[in-house]
């Protein structure tokens, strides 16, 4: 089994304006596998997934995971610049505390 985060960013831009993955599903049922495509920010269907790929049996299977990056945190949801560096010291404190993990 395979997860695929797919965010659909890199780290200069959108993955579909620097180089389109889709029909992302339909290339790998190409090549034979199973494919299935979930709310990757959502356990249960994060586990269901990964229970249904362990029923699967004669090919593999590979989970496509949509996601927000920095999802939950007003400054870095969606933001480029947090896909390759590190949060300050104070960036961390704010992120933390929006996601209600005060520390």
């Amino acid at each position: 089994m395979t997860f695929v985060d797919r965010n659909k960013l890199q780290i200069d831009g959108t993955t579909e304006s620097i180089m389109s993955l889709e029909p992302l599903a339909d290339k790998w049922k190409a090549f034979g596998w199973n494919v299935l495509e979930i709310d990757g920010h959502n356990m249960r269907q994060i586990l269901d997934a990964a229970n249904r790929a362990k029923e699967t049996k004669g090919r593999p299977t590979v989970v496509i995971a949509h996601t927000i990056k920095g999802r939950g945190v007003s400054f870095m949801e969606n933001n480029l610049a947090f896909h390759g560096k590190s949060p300050t010291a104070d960036e961390m404190r704010r992120a933390l505390r929006e996601l209600g993990e005060d520390q």
